[in-house]
């Protein structure tokens, strides 16, 4: 119990009798305490309105005062001699305290009088007391356990009400008063955690409420009154509850009309995604759908740098624009949230030929028919090790024939090898190198070059004799003739070799050599040793083909 006037208890009377008496101490008997000693650490108000005074919980005795001021002859607006010790050297009021009528709203110096064991009767007058209205958040929930994809948005309700000391009611806050709302939220694409802030006024039945859209899982918060005026202190906050996202299940089905496409070149990603409802999977429409080359379960890539995206139609059904910049698998899937799982998607491969090309081409045709060429090939950081390239021949420039491939291997680096090749040619055309575009690869050609050489044959040959006598002489004769322009004309300056190959040899052996004369004549003799096959040829010769006459059994005699 509480009154603003009280007697020193009887008690204690006798007791300060007794101690002035054996000790010749005058009264007044109460004596302030040394700042050095002072006992009370503290006083402060609660947040329903009590007084708490931070004292030993061995004290005897403890009696708070309110005073009008801090004046020396201050006015006692109230005492409290019903302090409770809590154990933990705190002492409360029971209730609110109720200053006398007509006492405005305010902060009231405090005077705490108390004994402790052994010791005399102290005074200390310490803190102040808020003699304040009182508003709080009473009251808060949301009108969901939790969200999902097809319920986004929960609201939050909650009540609000002011204590007025000066009556000991409580009652609704006044309409237009503010509540701070702090939404806790935790989202998974990306992955972050933020607070909602909201504002929302109560009505005048001190109600309020606010739309919430977490997008994630609501993981809590506080709701506290914001203050209002200097009369009234706010509640500390009250906490919110969790309200958990529900994830879907979905299904994915999607195709794009490229397996290859060049950097940067569109291509088009089609398909359906579903959600497992009640009765079964159903088209899931309005739903963003997402193309990438990185797993959406590994990294937020796929989710922050999309190839492309598009949102699917009621039916499920989706089509959109993408564009690749490297080679991979496609993962098609829904764009993941704390709704949507991450871990669903539909793969497809795509190839994007990266830089490649050829050059520095050496093109030879020999005097037998036989081509053989080289190039540089060029990865541009890529290894360029085992890639195929083709070897063509053109009769006029424009259509192109492969005769063989090669496979390019490494000379210089990792990204630079040579390719080589010899095959049989043609009388005349073009030739390159030519790589068809790949998987890892663009397409290139090497600069074409054009060979010819004229072709050659013999005309008439024969041998004076065919019946010779060992180590006697004869003469092997005829013509030479090279084309030009589709015509046989004599071949002047030809270089002629006859050659042998003695019976029960299998090597050939030349005879004698010469040159034709203006006309393409050659006559030449040599000398017969024995039985053996006969027969002449051409020399190499710089733009003819090299040409022979059929092998001739002679038996000497």
């Amino acid at each position: 119990m509480s009154r603003s006037t009280r007697k020193l208890p009887r008690a204690f009377v006798r007791t300060a009798a007794v101690i002035a008496l054996s000790t010749g101490v005058a009264v007044p008997v109460v004596v302030a305490a040394p700042a050095a000693y002072a006992a009370v650490s503290s006083v402060t108000t609660t947040v329903d309105g009590k007084l708490a005074v931070g004292l030993p919980s061995n004290a005897i005795w403890v009696k708070a005062s309110v005073l009008a001021s801090t004046q020396p002859d201050a006015a006692v607006l109230l005492e409290d001699e019903q302090l409770a010790d809590d154990g933990r050297n705190t002492w409360t009021s029971r209730d609110a305290l109720k200053l006398p009528a007509g006492t405005a709203f305010g902060n009231y110096p405090v005077r705490v009088d108390y004994r402790l064991p052994g010791g005399t009767l102290q005074q200390q007058t310490i803190g102040t007391f808020a003699y304040l209205k009182r508003a709080k958040v009473a009251t808060v929930a949301f009108d969901r356990t939790s969200t999902d994809i097809d319920n986004l948005t929960t609201v939050l309700s909650g009540t609000a009400t002011t204590f007025d000391p000066s009556t000991g009611t409580t009652g609704p806050a006044g309409a237009g008063t503010q509540v701070q709302v702090n939404v806790n939220v935790d989202r998974e694409w990306p992955r972050t955690s933020l607070t909602l802030d909201f504002r929302p006024e109560v009505d005048a039945q001190g109600k309020f409420s606010v739309q919430v859209t977490p997008e994630g899982r609501i993981t809590g918060g506080r709701a506290s009154v914001a203050p209002q005026s200097p009369d009234t202190a706010a509640h500390p906050a009250v906490n919110l509850p969790d309200v958990p996202a529900v994830e879907a299940k979905l299904r994915i089905m999607a195709d794009a009309d490229k397996r290859r496409v060049h950097k940067g070149q569109p291509f088009t990603v089609k398909g359906r995604v579903e959600k497992l409802t009640n009765d079964g999977w159903r088209p899931y429409g309005n739903a963003t759908v997402l193309s990438s080359t990185t797993p959406p379960w590994f990294t937020e890539a796929a989710v922050q740098a999309p190839l492309g995206s598009g949102k699917s139609a009621a039916d499920g059904s989706f089509s959109y624009t993408a564009k690749a910049t490297v080679s991979g698998t496609v993962y098609t899937h829904a764009k993941p949230s704390a709704y949507l799982p991450n871990n669903v998607a539909d793969t497809g491969a795509i190839a994007v030929p990266e830089k490649f090309a050829l050059g520095s081409p050496a093109y030879s045709l020999d005097e037998l028919g036989m081509v053989t060429a080289s190039a540089r090939v060029y990865g541009y950081g890529k290894d360029c090790s085992g890639e195929n390239v083709a070897f063509q021949y053109s009769p006029d420039g424009r259509t192109w024939y492969n005769l063989t491939g090669a496979s390019a291997s490494y000379h210089g680096g990792y990204d630079q090898c040579q390719v080589k090749v010899r095959t049989d040619g043609f009388i005349r055309g073009y030739y390159r190198f030519f790589h068809a575009e790949s998987d890892r690869f663009v397409a290139a050609s090497a600069a074409p070059k054009f060979l010819s050489r004229y072709l050659t044959r013999f005309v008439g040959h024969k041998y004076s004799t065919t019946r010779p006598k060992v180590n006697s002489t004869f003469t092997v004769s005829g013509t030479v003739q090279r084309q030009v322009n589709g015509k046989w004309i004599a071949h002047p300056g030809a270089k002629v070799m006859v050659i042998v190959k003695p019976k029960g040899s299998s090597d050939w052996y030349w005879a004698v050599k010469g040159k034709t004369n203006s006309k393409g004549v050659y006559s030449l003799k040599t000398k017969v040793y024995s039985d053996a096959t006969w027969a002449a040829i051409t020399e190499p010769m710089n733009g003819y083909f090299h040409s022979e006459t059929k092998a001739t059994y002679i038996d000497a005699r």
